[in-house]
């Protein structure tokens, strides 16, 4: 067992065996067997048989994120967005997972912004509303007045929550190296998925950083008067406390409230997708959650956009790929589609490409010719993520944050239109960006780059292949041999070597005793006393036996 996770497991003990009992009460107890923690699992619970399950293994595990609080439910929900990771049956249920909790008593509040500003509260705000306008796992938001009388919104980081989360990140840390060590998971890192999500949580907790997001997109946007971004006042924000601009309107998905504004659902629902088409494919930093409490619309009938705190980035090289794998399909061209995906990432130089290509040949034929009018978005990306989870292709982060958000904008854009369909408001886009990535100059200045790149190397490779020849003739390389799964074996052999020796010398000190009481010597209450030593030690090592066999949940 790894000495960090024995570390972090002592000094986290009880939120440990809180997560435990969770796990236990809705039916993990086998994900412990397999990580081999039952030592964890409470000596009434190890009697107990387990409960058969009333629910899908996707709602237990939501309930159980649920349960566990703020850090857990981030997890499910970005493993919601990982079909190389869960399968589809999981990853729908997690993206039911709902991040509201009860509020925060507004004193507890109010002494953090205060702690914070490193004023009294009267000296920012002339009215400080006590009913919180939402409360979340992280932050809290409600409404103020600033002494000018500009209407503001104040979004506090919940008292507590980093100590919280500091802890469950390092408990996850620990977790994740079991699973490679024990598990051993083919395609997938825990380690390098936990660090990604801890980078993620930590970035959404430092109110900084969502303060940065929101002022780079009012000034993306600062030039199209039907979208409106807030303004930060960043001389009362901090990395707990973020101050803004306090834009009000309808939700973008409520029907009945645009008709009564006199809007135009059909044009409300495409102004949406066109926004969010121009984050994606010309400004290529979106919104990643674009859910209809983050999108209202105001009065005047402009777009206002709010919650910055996962935004999704696309660089020039995914762009491209991208561009590969929307050629590729619309051409039919398959050998394009898996260069786009090879270009991603996604296929690993140990992945059979027959099957992948068969699926995709097969996903093709069902859409090729088709009109624009009669494909839709949602189904097709959840097709292609079914094909990603099936042959483990390891998409980009942001590349699966961006299918999940094109599925709720088309989802919110058909609530509001029947006749909705994103492919046909993308096509202009789309066929902007595939110019732009074929136009001979931008194709020229790609080849220029890369060509540096491999001058580049092949200056610097004469020099590497010297070293090692001269590492080489002077006997200093080395030749490292890693048996994988040996380690588990060996703690095994020598956990129960180890009991076999306390075992012995427990017989031998009761035959040892037994013989002694018969002996001469020192008396106690009429029976000699080594003897009576000897069956006490007997006695503290059986117990101390039977205890160790009994945490291990091995009879």
């Amino acid at each position: 067992m790894p000495f960090g996770f024995m570390q972090r497991r002592y000094r986290h003990l009880r939120r440990y065996r809180q997560i435990v009992e969770v796990l236990l009460r809705y039916g993990f107890g086998y994900f412990l067997a397999q990580l081999d923690l039952q030592h964890l699992i409470p000596f009434r619970r190890r009697l107990m048989p387990p409960a058969p399950p009333e629910q899908t293994r996707g709602a237990r595990l939501r309930s159980a994120l649920e349960t566990l609080g703020p850090t857990f439910i981030k997890l499910g929900q970005i493993l919601s967005t990982r079909p190389d990771i869960v399968p589809e049956d999981i990853a729908a249920e997690l993206s039911l997972l709902q991040d509201h909790v009860p509020p925060v008593d507004v004193q507890d509040i109010i002494r953090e912004v205060e702690r914070e500003l490193g004023r009294p509260l009267e000296d920012a705000f002339a009215l400080f509303e006590t009913e919180p306008l939402a409360a979340a796992s992280i932050g809290q938001v409600h409404r103020a007045v600033l002494r000018d009388g500009s209407r503001v919104v104040v979004k506090v980081r919940r008292p507590g929550v980093e100590e919280l989360i500091a802890t469950d990140l390092e408990i996850l840390a620990s977790v994740a190296e079991l699973i490679e060590d024990r598990l051993r998971p083919e395609r997938f890192s825990p380690r390098e998925f936990v660090d990604e999500f801890s980078r993620i949580l930590r970035r959404e907790m430092d109110y900084h950083l969502e303060a940065g997001n929101i002022e780079r997109f009012r000034r993306a946007w600062a030039d199209e008067r039907r979208v409106r971004i807030p303004k930060v006042y960043w001389e009362l924000t901090t990395s707990r406390v973020l101050v803004m601009e306090y834009l009000q309107g309808v939700k973008v998905d409520d029907r009945e409230a645009l008709e009564r504004l006199g809007l135009d659902p059909r044009e409300v629902a495409r102004l949406g997708a066109e926004v969010f088409l121009r984050m994606v494919l010309v400004d290529g930093v979106f919104h990643g959650d674009p859910h209809p409490g983050n999108f209202f619309v105001m009065d005047d009938g402009s777009l206002a956009i709010i919650d910055f705190g996962i935004v999704g980035r696309l660089d020039q090289e995914t762009m491209s790929a991208v561009v590969d794998l929307f050629v590729g399909v619309t051409r039919r061209d398959t050998d394009r589609v898996v260069r786009g995906l090879i270009r991603l990432g996604a296929l690993g130089d140990d992945v059979d490409l027959r099957p992948v290509r068969r699926d995709l040949e097969d996903l093709i034929d069902r859409h090729y010719g088709k009109p624009l009018k009669q494909l839709e978005l949602g189904p097709l990306v959840q097709e292609v993520l079914q094909i990603a989870h099936r042959h483990r292709l390891r998409l980009p982060p942001d590349l699966l944050l961006l299918g999940k958000a094109l599925v709720t904008i088309e989802g919110v854009g058909k609530s509001l239109d029947p006749e909705f369909n994103a492919l046909e408001i993308a096509k202009p886009w789309a066929t902007e960006l595939i110019r732009r990535q074929l136009d001979p100059f931008e194709v020229a200045r790609r080849a220029v780059a890369e060509g540096m790149e491999y001058l580049q190397l092949l200056g610097h490779l004469p020099g590497k292949i010297d070293r090692s020849l001269t590492r080489l003739l002077r006997g200093e390389l080395q030749v490292r041999f890693l048996h994988e799964g040996l380690d588990r074996t060996v703690q095994r052999l020598e956990r129960t070597s180890n009991r076999v020796a306390m075992a012995i010398v427990l017989a031998a000190l009761i035959i040892g005793s037994g013989i002694v009481l018969q002996a001469q010597g020192p008396i106690w209450w009429g029976v000699p006393a080594v003897g009576v030593i000897g069956f006490v030690l007997a006695a503290f090592i059986g117990l101390g036996l039977v205890i160790g066999i009994l945490r291990s949940g091995r009879f």
